[in-house]
């Protein structure tokens, strides 16, 4: 019986520690492990070579953005009293490489000021006057640009690129089909991919809290000091003797060990000095039995034992060890027993109760 004491919540340990290791796991693969990029410095889109493009950390002046090809979202498609442009919803704008390529700009949140910002400034002040002003710097991640995107793309650059269809090549020449999230980590949203991560980490230092409090030994702290105290052997060969009730509990002349789902316990049999039955109504009507025991110093055990007639030969056990010993359960013991202890004792010697 105190073999298991160890196994006992190793085997529910074990598999909740591997649970939280793989949950904190799957949480960082579906981000793609993007919170990297928030340790990387990013460059200017229009300096990083074409080959090195997909996946880069990147970065764009809104004074160099060229207008937009699409909106997704809802936006107020209708201009400010000041002429401003809408904001809101997600814009694809784009911006020119060093090999002249355009590249699409996603700009979604509080981004989609700047592009209105830099709008009304060209309207106001005129293009070359716009682009020398500071209306900040766009951070994200360089991704593959959808099809339906693509088809889009091309149809601002057959319009505003002249395309006369007659160049086959036309497309490849002037855009490149990839586009650069603005505010994105990785593959995905910045906001989303911060989220997921502080949960795994949160999720891995549970699993680490747990693992250390068990290699500690604090489930079963009371075992430790007993077997300190009398001996694993001596212990041993009481419990081997004694037999147990449902697995969970042991009862030897001079301990009795419980058996929890996550813990162990071990205390003196003679400092019982109450011991009764308690049930509990599970779905469907069955009742689960528990046997309670109760000590001189108002320490008190349960464990649950299943069966009524486990509970009743676990009593019976006690009763044949521990003299005198109060058995059965009603209000006026509990009150005495929380109210004055040593007169609960007393009596109990006295056969009064």
């Amino acid at each position: 019986m105190l073999k298991k004491t160890k196994w006992n919540y190793w085997r529910l340990v074990l598999p909740v520690v591997l649970g939280l290791l793989i949950c904190a796991l799957i949480l960082l693969l579906a981000t793609g492990f993007g919170i990297r990029y928030a340790f990387i410095t990013s460059v200017p889109v229009d300096s990083i070579p074409a080959e090195e493009l997909l996946g880069a950390c990147a970065q764009v002046e809104t004074t160099k953005l060229e207008g937009t090809f699409a909106r997704i979202g809802s936006a107020d498609e209708e201009e400010s009293e000041d002429g401003t442009a809408p904001t809101g919803g997600t814009q694809f704008c784009m911006t020119k490489l060093n090999d002249g390529r355009y590249i699409a700009v996603r700009v979604s949140g509080s981004h989609t000021e700047k592009t209105a910002a830099f709008t009304k400034a060209v309207q106001d002040l005129g293009l070359e006057q716009a682009q020398a002003l500071d209306l900040g710097v766009m951070r994200g991640t360089v991704n593959e640009l959808s099809d339906n995107l693509y088809k889009m793309f091309c149809g601002w650059a057959d319009e505003f690129l002249e395309n006369d269809g007659e160049d086959a090549d036309f497309y490849e020449t002037h855009l490149c089909k990839l586009v650069l999230d603005v505010d994105y980590y990785g593959a995905q949203p910045q906001g989303l991919v911060t989220f997921l991560t502080i949960l795994a980490v949160v999720l891995f230092v549970l699993a680490l809290a747990l693992l250390v409090y068990t290699l500690t030994g604090n489930w079963d702290r009371s075992v430790r000091r007993g077997v300190k105290a009398a001996g694993r052997e001596a212990l041993e060969k009481e419990f081997d003797e004694a037999g147990s009730f449902a697995g969970k509990l042991a009862i030897g002349p001079e301990h009795t060990l419980l058996l929890h789902r996550f813990s162990s316990e071990l205390f003196a049999t003679q400092d019982v000095i109450w011991a009764y039955a308690r049930s509990r109504r599970l779905e469907g009507g069955k009742l689960s039995w528990f046997f309670v025991m109760k000590t001189e110093d108002k320490r008190e055990y349960s464990v649950c034992l299943g069966e009524a007639k486990e509970v009743q030969a676990a009593e019976e056990r006690l009763k044949s060890l521990v003299s005198p010993l109060c058995t059965g359960f009603d209000k006026e013991k509990q009150a005495l027993y929380d109210k004055d202890v040593k007169t609960f004792r007393s009596r109990v010697k006295n056969g009064t109760i």
